[in-house]
This record gives C-alpha cells, structure tokens and sequence, in this order.
C-alpha cells in the first residue's frame, strides 16, 4: 500500500469509528431518559398492581353476546344495556392502567434494544481499532523507510541537524595532570 491509500483508509475508519461513538451517546442518552420514564411509571403501577383488567373484559365480552344472540323482553334489554354501559365505563378507568402497563412494557423493551446495540456498536469498534492500530504500524514503518530512502534517517551516534552537540556549546578542559 501506498502512503496516500494507507492515509484515506485510516481517515475512512476514524470517520467510521466516531460515528459509532456518536451513536453510542445517543443510546445512551436515549437509555437514561427510558430509565426516568420508567421511573416515572413505578409509582401509578404499583398502586394498580392489583387491578384485574382482562375478567371485566371478559364480562363486557359475555354481556355483549347474550344481548346480540338472546331475545329478552324490552326491559331486561335496557337492564342489561345499563349493565354494558357500566362496564364499559369501569373498564375505560381502567384504560389509564393498561396503558401504563403496555408503556413499562415499551420502555423496558427500548432499553434491551439501545443495550443490545450498544454491545454490537463495540464489538464493531474493537476490530475497527485493531484494524487501526495495524494501519498505524504500517504508516508508521512506510513514513520511517520513506524518509530513509530519502536520506533523512539517522544513522547511530549522527546528531540531527536541529540540535546542537553539548561540545559545540561547551569547551572541554583536560584538568588531568600533564608529566
């Protein structure tokens, strides 16, 4: 690989792999305000925790199919419509409950989904960052050979032109004794 194509691939994946972190912070984000609504939702739920929905359901459901398949005479009619009529509306106090329950249930399924997808994101990231530090190295041993080539390396014990030797600046003296 070249030094350019070596470049724009690693550009590529680092712009890839900040997407992911972005990502990453929305669900998180969106995780904690799930959490603050299903907090938000304990309170109403454990008051109704008791409250049976599914066998008034039922009730209004049997009502309903004596009146439509029985004959009954004008008044029992009226009387068993008057029955309909309060079960529909206990049953429709009973809709803010259902609603709460099918909610808790939304939210705490929404969790499990921005937590699933945040391990996928990461194990995403992990071989992205593999496959980065690789490029890296392989940047890294291309740039080096390169300025090698060019005669820019240094060879053992060569000072580089932007430094100065400590013997440039300072005068040596031989303070051993001459015989």
């Amino acid at each position: 690989m070249e030094l350019e194509e070596l470049e724009s691939k690693i550009k590529e994946l680092e712009d890839k792999k900040s997407k992911l972190i972005s990502e990453i912070k929305k669900n998180y984000g969106r995780i904690r305000y799930k959490k603050y609504e299903e907090k938000a939702l304990e309170p109403f739920l454990k008051e109704t925790e008791r409250v049976q929905i599914e066998p008034v359901r039922r009730k209004l459901r049997s009502l309903e199919f004596k009146i439509s398949t029985q004959a009954y005479t004008p008044q029992l009619e009226r009387q068993m419509i008057k029955e309909v009529k309060k079960v529909e509306e206990e049953l429709g106090k009973m809709r803010a409950v259902e609603k709460a329950r099918r909610k808790k249930r939304l939210v705490t399924q929404d969790i499990v989904d921005c937590e699933k997808r945040i391990t996928e994101i990461e194990e995403e990231l992990k071989g992205m960052r593999a496959e980065l530090r690789e490029l890296y190295g392989k940047l890294k041993s291309l740039k080096v050979s390169s300025n090698k080539k060019e005669g820019r390396g240094l060879v053992f014990g060569e000072k580089p032109e932007d430094m100065v030797s400590m013997e440039d600046i300072v005068i040596i003296e031989d303070n051993r004794k001459k015989d």
